[in-house]
C-alpha cells in the first residue's frame, strides 16, 4: 500500500516539474539538476549554522521544498545559488525562532587532526579547535553567516553579497573583523605560530 502511495505521489511529482519546465518558458530549469548542484553546499551551510547534522538536513529538504513549489519564480540561471542560499538562511533563521537551540559546533571538528603526529600533538589540536570554535560562537549572527559561507561551502565575496543582499565591501570588512577577531583569540591563548 505504502508503495503504491509513494509511486502515485512520484509521478505527481514529475508532471508536476515538467509543467513549471514549460512554464518557464525557453529557460528550462530543471529541479533535478538544482538539487544535484546546490544540495551538498546547502546541507553544508545548514550544518554549519544549526550545529546540528539532523536539523540540517531536515532544513533542507525544506529548502528544497520551497524550491519546488516556486520553480517557475526563477527569472535567469544566476540568480539561482543566491536564492538558495538565502531560502536556507531564512530557514535556519525560522529555526532558531522556534526552537531556540544552544548551538554546538564541535562535531564539525574531524575527529583527527590533519596535521597531528602524536598524541601530544592531536590532543593540542583538539584544545586549539574547541577554542576557535568557541569563539565562533562568540561572532555575531551576520559573521558567522559569512564565515559559514566563505570557508564551509566555498563561496567568493561577491557570491556571498548577492546571497546576505549586502555591499561586496561589506563582506569583505566582515570576513576581516571575524577573522581579526578569532586570529587575536588565538594570539591571545598562544595557540596561534607565527611563522
Amino acid at each position: 500500500m505504502r508503495s503504491i502511495t509513494i509511486s502515485t505521489a512520484w509521478s505527481s511529482l514529475v508532471k508536476q516539474e515538467k509543467r513549471h519546465e514549460t512554464l518557464a518558458g525557453e529557460q528550462v530549469i530543471s529541479f533535478d539538476a538544482l538539487y544535484q548542484q546546490y544540495h551538498s553546499p546547502i546541507l553544508a551551510f545548514l550544518n554549519f549554522l544549526v550545529g546540528k547534522p539532523e536539523v540540517a538536513e531536515d532544513l533542507a529538504s525544506l529548502v528544497f521544498e520551497k524550491v519546488w513549489k516556486h520553480l517557475a519564480d526563477i527569472q535567469t540561471a544566476d540568480t539561482v545559488g543566491p536564492w538558495l542560499f538565502r531560502i536556507a538562511r531564512n530557514c535556519a533563521v525560522d529555526y532558531f525562532r522556534r526552537c531556540k537551540p544552544t548551538i554546538s559546533l564541535e562535531h564539525l571538528v574531524p575527529a583527527e587532526h590533519p596535521q597531528a603526529d602524536s598524541l601530544e600533538e592531536a590532543a593540542i589540536a583538539r584544545e586549539e579547535e574547541r577554542f576557535l570554535l568557541a569563539h565562533l560562537n562568540r561572532l555575531s549572527e551576520r559573521e558567522r553567516e559569512v564565515i559559514g559561507l566563505k570557508f564551509v561551502v566555498s563561496l567568493t565575496n561577491r557570491e556571498i553579497a548577492r546571497i546576505l543582499q549586502i555591499p561586496e565591501g561589506t563582506v569583505s570588512s566582515l570576513l576581516y573583523r571575524a577573522l581579526r577577531h578569532l586570529r587575536a583569540a588565538l594570539d591571545e591563548q598562544g595557540g596561534h605560530d607565527e611563522r
